[in-house]
Order: C-alpha cells, then structure tokens, then sequence
C-alpha cells in the first residue's frame, strides 16, 4: 500500500483533516472526498474535495511522501486539475494543497506555477514541520503525523494517541477506526514487523486480527496476491520463513511459490 494512498483513504473518513492541516476553520458546508477519472487521458485526480454549496471552493489535494527525481509532481498536479476543470466545467472556485511527507521531498514549485502560490490558489503543506503538541491537535491530525516519525517516536506517538481516544471517551467503533489506522501505516513503514510484535509495542490488549487491515489481508492472501508479495519479499532480502509469519501462510506454500518464481527467471 503506497503512502499516499494511505493519506486518501484517511481524507475520505475525515475530510475535515485537510482544513486542520493548513491551520483553516473548518468550513460549514460538508465535503466528500473521492476521485475522477479524466476523459481521454491515462491521467486520474485521486484526491478531489467536492463541496456542497456552489459558493464553496473545490480543493485539489496531492500527497507525496518520497523525492520526485523527475520533477513530474507539480506539472503532473497542475494537468489533471485543468483536465478535470475542462472536463466538468463546475461553478465553483478551485484551490490546490500539496502535501508532502518531509520539506526535502518538495523539488520546488516550477516558475510556470508560482504565481498560484503568490495568489495562495497552491499551499504547501509540510507535516515533518508541523507543530508536534499532541494535546494541541485532533486525534486525525496526531495519526497523519505519524507517517514522519522513526520508529520509536512513532511508537511513544502511537500509544499516547490510543490513551487520547479513551480520555476522549471515543465509542468502541471509533476507538478501534484510529488503531485501525495506526496498525496500517506501521505494517507499511516497518514491514518486517509482525502483528504480534506491533501488538506488544503498542502496549494494547485488542485483537488486531479483528482489525480491517489484517483482514483484508487475509482476504486478499489468494494465488494473485501470493504470487505478487513473495518474489518482493524474496527481493527485499526476507526468508521465506520470514514472509511465511508475515502472511500468516505455511511456509510449504511460500515454497512453492518461490520455486515458481524461480523457475521463471
């Protein structure tokens, strides 16, 4: 799962998240947040805010989470926005946010668009900058941040946040969306992790198997999805016993398929 489509599915829980990152009162009007396919191009707007009210602006958002040695994010952001203005044609205003892991990811803003950003069509957002109070933010802002945090401030980070759901007396389906939330993007940052050891890190007595990301893993753990994850865990130097406990499989069927993968080489 890539980064940035770790940031989408969180803005389209919580599209609020966006305003309270670039430090704006949260609007009156609702928002949705989705994606668009762009007519007659290979391109695809992942991250759209679509307001209710016609007087409300629709915000561009994009996520970027490692360096762009080509230089392709701005211009890239900037096409699908125009296409989909083209394309839709909508009545309403626009603004865009980039939104970038870490300061050093951003290649700087080409002179052909920086006049978005003396007008503040285009903001930057940068978290690895961001105050880092967790008693001054919400629990959305504290769980986006975690994706700029090394492993053991992610962790200390991680079990404050889970404490900050029950001070706040969050409902139990609440509670278990935010450590939902953060098992995905530790299972994505540090791989070799297995869901006992984060368990244990955390400090938490829940059941992660009962969480939606391990089980749409072990929805997923069919031939497709086998044949696809051990050549790249093989790849990345893992054992097959190692990927065996990562995807909770016999390590027989791990087997098999690396002979597979093997004897296609």
């Amino acid at each position: 799962m890539e980064t940035d489509s770790l940031f989408y599915r969180l803005f389209s829980e919580k599209p609020k998240l966006l305003f309270e990152l670039l430090g704006e009162k949260i609007p009156r009007t609702s928002y949705t947040f989705g994606s668009h396919e762009i007519k007659q191009t290979s391109l695809r707007a992942d991250g759209i805010l679509l307001p209710r009210s016609p007087k409300s602006p629709i915000v561009f958002v994009e996520a970027q989470g490692y360096l762009d040695r080509k230089n392709e994010v701005y211009p890239s952001f900037f096409a699908k926005i125009f296409m989909y203005l083209r394309d839709q044609t909508p009545v309403n205003d626009w603004r865009a946010v980039m939104l970038f892991t870490k300061r050093k990811f951003d290649p700087g803003v080409p002179i052909h668009y920086q006049d978005f950003l003396i007008t503040e069509r285009l903001q930057l957002v940068y978290l690895d900058e961001m105050a880092s109070a967790i008693e001054d933010q919400s629990l959305e802002v504290s769980l986006i941040q975690l994706f700029t945090m090394k492993r053991p401030l992610a962790f200390d980070r991680a079990r404050a946040i889970l404490a900050q759901a029950e001070t706040e007396n969050l409902d139990t389906i609440e509670q278990q969306r935010v450590l939902e939330w953060i098992v995905t993007v530790f299972v994505h940052k540090f791989p070799k992790l297995s869901r006992e050891e984060i368990k244990t890190m955390l400090g938490t007595k829940a059941e992660l198997k009962k969480t939606r990301f391990y089980q749409e893993i072990e929805e997923e753990v069919g031939e497709k999805f086998l044949s696809e994850a051990v050549p790249m865990g093989l790849q990345a130097g893992l054992s097959v016993a190692e990927i065996a406990k990562r995807f909770n499989v016999s390590v027989k069927r791990i087997q098999e398929i690396a002979k597979e993968y093997k004897a296609k080489d």
